[in-house]
């Protein structure tokens, strides 16, 4: 019986529905054919201002005069949407009333839906005791969200607001520094100057991600609230009907905001923060000049013509011996020296190993190998299985997890510090402490036909 009622509901509305909108007839008309149209849905077709149109089913003329309001229609549309909406509360598959919850699956359920091998091993109980219990969830939901509400008073964005000022005036400080010594920190002013610019614009995105956050939290709370207050005042089955979405909906916001800034990008901004640090408090530094000194290059060794850069030659030269040369490794000093104050140089190696900058003392031996020399050298050197060593006595094999192409030489002569940099992010890689009684010069040494020294100007 139950199955022939829904049936006839079915049938019911299919008469009730309009054939353009294929939804139930709001103001219909009638043609003079007998064709039946909701009236919206027909003026739509005619257009501004109404012209005649071929009938949609039988294509007979229709003329905008011709049509009229038929009232017994849509006493019946007015009566179908009563109906379906009683009918929602019979299972739409059985016909039998709705007078199950499924705890597990959080629905209604019939008799006969609870005999089914998706329901069969779920928890069920009467849906008017599952209404009262789940009214008292959703009001206490509502109690907290209201709650929450009341002191959701974020203030993350002023942590990005000072960082992001921050940023702005270590910006200005760098701008002044590099106008004190504009050809010597040119170039890192512009690498600086880019990095930060980028991690503003990463600061301004995650700013902008937490305040949208911000927004949507807001706007789900609002939502929420009102569609739990809504839900609480509904009847039974309305207030069952999707109440695990809301559920669902009231886990998530109660989940935590994100952080206004990640920690990655906190610990760029520091290390950015100190490399600026650095950079001011290396102004009193003079950048000098150097020269490879042809008198002091060893036979292996070919310098170029603006004596800048040094290759590893195809076999022994002949030169001219002097005290000054190296020939018992292949080593070349820079053409000055220095007997005070701070200095500093960079160059770029190639992609080969087998190479050593650094500095030595002027009674270096020359005449001997590289491992008597030691005691009066103080170099970075990258040896022929990729290690980083730092060359004095005894050599010590470095941690480095970075390639270096661009190194600065720093030399505090009364300071007794010998200091190496990556100068592509200017992070420290190396420090000697020594005591300096005899002039210093620049040290350079090569084995590898597949690299090169070039000083930089």
């Amino acid at each position: 019986m139950a199955r022939a009622v829904l049936a006839l509901g079915e049938n019911l509305v299919k008469e009730a529905t309009c054939p353009l909108c294929l939804d139930l007839f709001q103001e219909p008309v009638i043609t003079e054919c007998g064709h039946s149209y909701c009236g919206p849905c027909l003026a739509a077709f005619m257009g501004v201002p109404p012209r005649p149109i071929d009938c949609p089913q039988c294509r007979a003329a229709v003329a905008p005069a011709s049509l009229r309001p038929n009232r017994s229609l849509r006493s019946m549309a007015e009566l179908t949407e009563a109906l379906d909406k009683a009918r929602q509360a019979h299972c739409p598959k059985h016909g039998e009333l709705l007078s199950l919850f499924c705890e597990t699956c959080r629905c209604l359920l019939c008799p006969l839906c609870q005999g089914e091998p998706q329901h069969r091993d779920h928890p069920a109980r009467l849906a008017e005791e599952a209404a009262r219990q789940l009214r008292e969830t959703l009001q206490n939901n509502l109690v907290l969200l209201q709650k929450e509400k009341e002191e959701f008073r974020p203030m993350g964005q002023k942590k990005s607001d000072s960082l992001l000022g921050k940023v702005a005036s270590e910006q200005q400080s760098l701008r002044d520094a590099f106008t004190q010594l504009q050809e010597f920190l040119q170039e890192q002013e512009d690498v600086l100057l880019a990095q930060l610019d980028q991690v503003r614009e990463e600061l301004n995105q995650e700013r902008c991600r937490y305040i949208s956050s911000i927004s949507e939290r807001e706007t789900l709370l609002d939502t929420l609230i009102a569609e739990i207050k809504r839900k609480c005042d509904q009847p039974m089955v309305e207030c069952l009907t999707d109440v695990g979405k809301i559920l669902d909906r009231c886990e998530v916001a109660k989940t935590p905001i994100p952080e206004p800034v990640s920690p990655g990008l906190e610990r760029t901004l520091e290390r950015l923060f100190k490399s600026s640090q650095m950079l001011t408090a290396v102004m009193a530094e003079f950048k000098v000049k150097v020269c490879l000194d042809p008198e002091t290059a060893s036979p292996y060794l070919n310098l170029s013509e603006d004596c800048k850069t040094v290759r590893l030659a195809s076999g022994e030269q002949e030169l001219h011996d002097n005290p000054k040369r190296f020939t018992g490794s292949p080593s070349v000093l820079g053409s000055k020296g220095f007997t005070a104050g701070r200095h500093y140089w960079e160059l770029e190696v190639g992609h080969g190993d087998s190479w050593a900058v650094g500095v030595a003392v002027e009674s270096v031996q020359r005449k001997d190998s590289l491992s008597r020399a030691l005691g009066k050298i103080w170099a970075l050197r990258l040896d022929w299985n990729r290690q980083y060593t730092a060359l004095h006595m005894p050599p010590t094999p470095l941690e480095l997890n970075q390639e270096l192409r661009k190194i600065r030489v720093h030399l505090d002569y009364e300071g007794g510090q010998v200091t190496f940099y990556n100068a592509e992010n200017m992070v420290q890689i190396l420090q000697f402490k020594a005591t300096f009684t005899e002039k210093v010069f620049p040290y350079f040494w090569l084995w590898s036909q597949e690299t090169y020294i070039q000083l930089c100007a």
